[in-house]
């Protein structure tokens, strides 16, 4: 009988932990759907200044710069991932999901080790946007030490 009564438990257990696990599962794709673009709900990343011209840094000297955005759609805009052209420059950005009307950030550090002259670096914002790259640009000059 005890044999029949821990085996009875031990099956509720597992069938309850399943079922959470499923259940979490389609959460988590119910969120992600939601968040997909439609033809007539999408997110817009309107960026404040999308190009910049950073000036004149001594070589070695690292410069930081913040690119501001409003997401001017209907729907949460969510930043998925941004990456720099080059491994000089290091963004940082904002995490979570950008409501309508709100404001959201890329953060970038450039350092210019080993950097010299005139350059222009991009970060692409990959978000939830039609189309999904959003560019933003800076310019800048190096100069040798």
């Amino acid at each position: 009988m005890k044999k029949v009564l821990i085996l009875a438990l031990s099956f509720a257990v597992f069938v309850a932990c399943e079922n959470k696990q499923r259940t979490d599962a389609q959460t988590l794709e119910e969120r992600q759907k939601a968040l997909e673009p439609t033809d007539d709900k999408f997110p817009v990343m309107a960026i404040d200044t999308p190009s910049v011209e950073l000036g004149k840094i001594t070589e070695g000297d690292t410069v930081m710069h913040v690119y501001n955005f409003k997401n001017t759609g209907n729907m949460p805009l969510v930043l998925s991932n941004v990456s720099a052209s080059c491994g000089c420059t290091t963004p940082s950005y904002s995490k979570e999901p950008v409501a309508p009307g709100e404001k959201g950030f890329i953060t970038v550090k450039f350092n210019s080790k080993g950097k010299e002259g005139k350059l222009n670096k991009t970060v692409t914002a990959f978000a939830n946007t039609k189309p999904a790259e959003n560019v933003v640009s800076f310019k800048i000059e190096v100069l040798a030490k």
